[in-house]
């Protein structure tokens, strides 16, 4: 099977692509991200201002062993280990010296929850941190625990210091008594230095002060943490969505799901507003970019029909909701606008919408003309440009599928297209009803239409695969409501706004509604 023009390389380089893909998936779900930060930022300022304010003050110790002078003299010089005086900070003993110098009825174990110890680079320090609610009491309690620790120090080592006197008094009283004047000599010099050491543990270099301001919660922090949560949440979450989501991923996803090229892409119409009424953007804005994509699939199939001798067109989509009704009453205008000779046909005889483009009734239209009520002229009215006619659904049929698969169908196809130049059948969608499936095999391609922002892939694939099994001839697709922001849609010298047209007021003159258009067809029409 040869491989279609329109198909991607396999062998090109899809690194970049993929990229792209992930960074569009972000682009289609930012309001998923948005949400997500929102969300995390509301809460983190609930949070924020729901909670206590606490404060904290600091209180720097410069340390050093407390009898350092004593020890020079016997050449035992030790550092200090600023891990062990962190943990003589938070422990009991200094705690309890606090509570007693704070007059607090709180517990030990309580006031050390409130403490936190650091300790500089490079520096016998020790920054000492008491948080509270009450910023007076934050610096009471850090000069406590401060106090607490130097007083605890200072009363060890003069513990060690007095204990170290005695010993060496009780040996040099025991050497006298021994008659060794000499040894006891040698004693007395080792205790003159003590006499006159001096016990200091260090001193508060910064005492506490109290703070102006609480350290928590903090509002900046705690937003820029949810940011960060929301946006980390958020992307996941697209992507996940992304992953369940079964829609349409684009042209390309289009043209790879239906395995057929994607002939043009419909821009949203943004003042297209009620959905339910029938717009026709062609006439209404006929400079708009929307407008000018419908004339671009008029190029494609005024170049395929060429190729292929194609004249019967019908347009149909997997589900209702697409758009079908919308292109195939857009591409008829612009047709006939090009001098083609175009009937339009509605083939829902179900819930028919068609002729509500052109401000028409849906009576005495292809129902009764199938049912041998009124012949093919009767029921042809003039649209809103020359050269086209439309003939609505007529009345709603209690069998239309066999209506539209009846030899009456396939002599009114046949005989309409020796008199115009285009026929183009608007059809129920495909997974709907039989209707369309019957139809298909009558005319010369289908043109399928899909929502790039509804349409199920799932769908699609279901809707081609049922088409391939009646025969269809597969024209090309069109992909619809397309956001023009994220596909790079772009045009040159289009004014959405500006409408222009032969009688200034967006609409084409229609034509005159002769009583018998179908004989005036015969007469008209000259040979190619």
């Amino acid at each position: 099977m040869q491989t279609p023009l329109w198909a991607p390389s396999q062998q090109q380089d899809t690194s970049f692509l993929d990229i792209r893909d992930y960074l569009a998936v972000l682009k289609r779900r930012r309001l998923l991200i948005v949400l997500a930060c929102a969300v995390f930022v509301a809460l983190s300022v609930v949070y924020t201002f729901t909670q206590t304010k606490i404060y904290t003050s600091t209180a720097q110790i410069l340390v050093q062993e407390p009898i350092q002078a004593a020890a020079s003299v016997s050449g035992s010089t030790q550092p200090v280990n600023l891990d062990n005086e962190t943990a003589l900070m938070l422990s009991d003993d200094v705690a309890k010296a606090a509570a007693l110098a704070l007059k607090s009825n709180l517990s030990p174990q309580a006031l050390i929850k409130k403490v936190e110890v650091t300790t500089p680079a490079n520096a016998d320090v020790l920054q000492v941190h008491f948080s509270d609610p009450n910023p007076s009491a934050s610096a009471d309690g850090a000069m406590a625990f401060a106090r607490g620790y130097l007083d605890y120090k200072t009363n060890q080592a003069q513990a060690e210091l007095d204990q170290k006197k005695k010993n060496l008094n009780d040996a040099a009283a025991a050497l006298k008594a021994a008659g060794d004047q000499a040894g006891a000599a040698a004693i007395q010099a080792q205790i003159a230095p003590l006499l006159v050491t001096i016990v200091d543990p260090g001193t508060i270099i910064v005492p506490a002060s109290v703070p102006t301001s609480p350290t928590s919660p903090n509002l900046i922090m705690n937003i820029a943490l949810a940011l960060f949560l929301g946006l980390f949440v958020g992307v996941i979450g697209a992507y996940i969505r992304e992953r369940m989501d079964d829609r349409l991923r684009g042209r390309h996803d289009l043209e790879e799901v239906m395995g057929t090229p994607v002939m043009t892409m419909i821009p949203t119409v943004t003042s297209w507003r009620d959905k339910a009424a029938a717009y026709l953007i062609t006439l209404e804005a006929p400079r708009s970019p929307t407008a000018e994509a419908y004339r671009t699939l008029r190029t494609s199939i005024l170049v395929s029909a060429a190729e292929r001798g194609m004249k019967t067109l019908m347009v149909v989509s997997a589900v209702a909701g697409e758009g079908k009704s919308t292109t195939a009453a857009n591409l008829a205008v612009v047709l006939a606008q090009a001098d083609k000779r175009v009937v339009l046909i509605s083939a829902d005889l179900r819930r028919p919408r068609l002729h509500q483009f052109f401000g028409m009734q849906s009576e005495r239209g292809l129902s009764e003309v199938l049912e041998g009520d009124r012949r093919p002229w009767e029921s042809l009215r003039s649209g809103l440009v020359d050269n086209l006619w439309v003939m609505s659904s007529g009345k709603v049929s209690d069998h239309p599928t066999e209506l539209l698969q009846s030899p009456a169908m396939q002599e009114l196809i046949a005989e309409q297209r020796e008199v115009v130049d285009f026929i183009i059948i608007d059809c129920p969608p495909v997974l709907a009803v039989a209707d369309a499936l019957v139809v298909a095999p009558l005319v010369d391609g289908v043109l399928y239409v899909a929502d790039a922002n509804a349409t199920p892939r799932g769908a699609v694939i279901q809707a081609r695969a049922q088409l391939d099994q009646v025969g269809a001839v597969m024209l090309g697709a069109v992909l619809n409501n397309v956001d023009t922001g994220s596909s790079g849609y772009a045009f040159y010298g289009q004014h959405p706004d500006l409408k222009s047209s032969p009688n200034g007021n967006g609409r084409h003159a229609a034509a005159p509604n002769k009583g018998t258009v179908w004989e005036q067809l015969r007469k008209d029409r000259s040979p190619n």
